[in-house]
């Protein structure tokens, strides 16, 4: 974490507070160190579904040896509670750099996230560079708000969220480092543009003009318009230098630190890391919901800057969407970034929107700007030109092993779910539950991503989904012989146990992050305790389903890779009328994305005529 913060190439603007944004920073409790008792009680408990008698026997003689008086847990929690104090958040000491920033293998796929806007069906919607001058304006009036930390603080049941984050949305970028990536950082008011990347070119583009305001979404249009139509016709089709951001890390260490000898490429690839924000038009126009959300998590991996934490996409057909990497943001802020955006732009006035871009037609495209859109260089070796031909190959075949699949179900949604008295969160998790049992006849350990920003520098804690509870609930639901009655008993003890340990994970008290912690807290050269050597352990930590939701109405799909070979990726919307479910997993290791999605349905019609048996006659109807 020091080595981070010390590559930071700049501190955050000033820390005189100018809004609201981080009015609750000072006040928000610091993550707890959770009573070894609990972590190893709700442990156990958690790993029961997938032990025998046996084995549960021998699991349980291991936690209550490690969590005994004066045993091993006692000295490694006395280290952590010493540790954590004084400390704005314990476990953020370690965990950028331990998930993610060390991590090697490429963001894209199994790092990155990505959005798929909803279209606009209008004149707007339909034009590529129409929608791109908005997202592009509407982005820069939320950097404003964000450096001007006049952005609301977000505030849930009463409880202020950590908005910590927000520093790291504008003006930044992940790069390559020895061990462990590093997060450069800019003061944004010294980096007024974002990049476009356009026929595997990186262009640069105002979004403020000469006299230091934000420009207007004609002026915006007016540079887009003279960069596609005049600038890039006269500039060769690029070597598609964005694509090295996709290799192994390591990999892409050897060649970046090979490009930087040019100082032609180290200057480009500086204003790539210091832009507000890159959006890539692309030459393209996905029409399924499968071609849109592909195009938006990896496309060709050529005209892409994966590095960067916000990457719009916007086809030739106004299709659009948005990639972010993951490594010190979370989905949470950049889903409020989207949805403000997409809100705004679904309520643009068609015709005054058409008549400024028209009007701005009159206008000298340098009249406001610094400078006109101008193509960033790069001075390609042999060598270079190589790796990006190689990184080309690795691509292709890293993106061809993934099986991807997109349940979406329009047979109902949250307004149904609600009206069977249970958390909609919950009945998804155990829909998916229900399908992978369907698939497999297996209960396996399962992630849901749960928050911890009601702490300061809070992140996620690990939501263990599959429980005694679901397997009972699997199980009935698999026996012909259960009544309507057994089933809706079943479900309803799942989705209570779901919401419980949701609601714990969520209050920096789940099983995943404290045990992190204990073990981090051994001393070199010390044995390891014989609850981490417990093949339980890792085992009930491989996440076979990965899994998480955001709330939004104006995406039509989102979703990221599987985290181990053997597993699924799950990210699922849980709208008003509908239900959807992104779904990835490897190709080679016995399992079936298309397969899943048709157990997603079959356990979705279901579940839905078995829980309705519960509801009025007027409800059913």
């Amino acid at each position: 974490m020091l080595k981070q913060a010390l590559n930071m190439t700049r501190s955050f603007a000033s820390s005189t507070r100018k809004g609201d944004l981080f009015k609750y920073q000072s006040q928000l409790p610091k993550l707890p160190v959770p009573a070894l008792s609990e972590t190893c009680t709700k442990y156990l408990r958690s790993v029961e579904p997938f032990l025998s008698p046996a084995q549960l026997a021998s699991t349980t003689a291991i936690v209550e040896e490690f969590a005994r008086p004066g045993g091993k847990g006692e000295t490694l929690q006395k280290r952590l509670q010493e540790f954590a104090e004084g400390k704005d958040n314990w476990l953020a000491e370690y965990w950028d750099d331990y998930a993610y920033m060390s991590y090697r293998d490429p963001v894209v796929p199994y790092v990155s996230y990505f959005f798929s806007h909803k279209d606009v069906n209008n004149a707007i919607g339909k034009n590529q560079l129409y929608k791109a001058s908005l997202l592009a304006y509407y982005t820069t009036q939320f950097l404003i708000e964000v450096e001007n930390e006049t952005l609301d603080p977000e505030v849930i049941k009463g409880n202020p969220y950590c908005m910590n984050a927000f520093h790291y949305m504008f003006n930044n970028s992940r790069v390559p480092a020895p061990g462990s990536d590093i997060t450069k950082k800019y003061i944004s008011a010294e980096h007024r543009y974002f990049v476009v990347a356009l026929n595997n070119n990186f262009y640069k583009v105002y979004h403020h003009g000469k006299d230091g305001q934000p420009l207007s979404k004609g002026e915006i249009y007016k540079q887009l318009q003279y960069l596609v139509n005049v600038v890039n016709p006269s500039v060769p089709r690029g070597e598609g230098v964005g694509i090295l951001t996709s290799l192994n890390r390591d990999e892409y260490l050897s060649t970046y630190e090979n490009m930087l000898k040019s100082p032609v490429n180290a200057a480009s690839l500086e204003s790539i890391f210091a832009s507000s924000f890159v959006i890539c038009l692309d030459d393209n126009a996905p029409v399924t919901i499968e071609e849109k959300s592909k195009n938006c998590w990896h496309g060709d991996g050529e005209n892409r800057f994966f590095d960067k934490p916000l990457e719009f996409f916007i086809s030739k057909n106004g299709n659009s969407g948005f990639l972010g990497e993951h490594s010190r943001m979370d989905a949470t802020p950049t889903v409020q970034l989207n949805n403000t955006i997409l809100q705004k732009i679904s309520k643009e006035n068609t015709s005054e929107f058409l008549a400024e871009v028209s009007a701005s037609a009159t206008t000298s495209a340098d009249a406001s700007v610094p400078e006109l859109p101008s193509v960033l260089n790069f001075d390609l070796s042999a060598q270079a030109k190589q790796d990006i031909a190689s990184a080309k190959v690795k691509f292709t075949n890293t993106i061809g092993a993934l099986d991807q699949e997109v349940f979406q179900y329009y047979g109902y949604g949250k307004n149904l779910i609600k009206q069977f008295k249970v958390s909609p969160d919950a009945y998804v998790q155990m829909l998916m539950q229900l399908a992978y049992y369907k698939l497999t006849g297996k209960v396996r350990p399962t992630y849901e991503s749960a928050a911890t920003r009601k702490y300061l520098k809070g992140r996620t804690e690990t939501g263990r989904s599959a429980s005694v509870e679901s397997k009972k609930f699997v199980e009935t639901w698999s026996d012909y012989n259960a009544s309507n009655e057994d089933k809706i008993a079943a479900f309803n003890a799942a989705c209570k146990q779901h919401v419980k340990y949701l609601t714990e994970a969520a209050d920096g008290r789940g099983v995943d992050r404290h045990l992190f912690g204990l073990l981090q807290m051994l001393k070199e050269g010390e044995e390891v305790p014989e609850i981490f050597k417990d093949p339980i352990f890792k085992y009930s930590s491989t996440w076979y389903i990965s899994s998480s939701q955001v709330p939004s109405e104006y995406f039509q799909s989102w979703g990221w890779s599987q985290v181990i070979d053997e597993g699924f990726g799950l990210a699922y919307l849980v709208n008003s009328d509908w239900l959807h479910v992104h779904i990835s997993s490897k190709k080679g290791f016995g399992l079936n994305s298309a397969y899943l999605k048709q157990y997603l349905v079959e356990a979705a019609n279901e579940m839905k005529t078995v829980l309705s048996t519960q509801l009025p006659a007027k409800a059913k109807l």
